[in-house]
């Protein structure tokens, strides 16, 4: 005689439902981990734009800093050019009593043709120093003794860059969204404030 007891194992029913909520589940967890890693992309991008920015003003503070260095204050504040979105100085930093020397004249301008911020030494053709600067991504405000800023958007005469005595410098840079459902750059700016050494 046999006998019928309890079946061990699923039934066909119970293995469907299974596998659905298993694909489900599944399906939830690829979302998950896409939306993470695209969220991870994001902010590396936004990094490296915030560290492109800040890399920029730096560079351009270092430089303002140096501006009109001599032993005697013979070079005055050291601004040969300045506009909105351009800077020349030059600095006598061998104590030669001339600012002839390599590196001792520096500008940095906008190439709006190469979206970069272009650095000039000398009398050298200005060379890219940094990428992906969008148009007013580079903006110079020049300020005298009282802190009343000097010009507006052209640039600026003898008798006005001889009173700056405060720059401020603003580097901006926008990148590519790596987000596919985002087509808003990513972008990010940083500004430095220098006094001039002889202002």
């Amino acid at each position: 005689m046999t006998r019928h007891g309890a079946t061990a194992g699923f039934s066909l029913v119970e293995l469907l439902i299974s596998l659905t909520l298993f694909a489900l589940l599944s399906s939830s967890m690829v979302q998950f981990a896409r939306s993470m890693l695209s969220g991870v992309r994001v902010l590396e991008a936004a990094s490296e734009a915030q560290e492109a920015a800040r890399l920029g003003a730096q560079l351009i503070a270092g430089e303002l800093r140096d501006a009109g260095f001599s032993r005697d204050a013979a070079l005055g504040n050291g601004v040969r050019r300045a506009g909105p979105a351009l800077i020349r100085l030059v600095r006598d930093l061998n104590g030669d009593g001339d600012s002839d020397d390599a590196n001792e004249a520096v500008g940095f301008e906008y190439a709006a043709d190469r979206r970069a911020l272009m650095r000039v030494l000398g009398s050298a053709a200005p060379q890219p120093l940094l990428a992906d600067v969008p148009p007013g991504g580079l903006q110079f405000v020049f300020f005298d003794a009282a802190g009343a800023a000097l010009g507006g958007t052209d640039e600026l005469d003898e008798a006005q860059r001889a009173r700056i005595r405060r720059v401020t410098a603003t580097v901006a840079v926008e990148i590519h969204n790596p987000d596919p459902a985002n087509a808003q750059p990513l972008r990010a700016s940083q500004t430095a404030v220098v006094v001039l050494r002889n202002g």
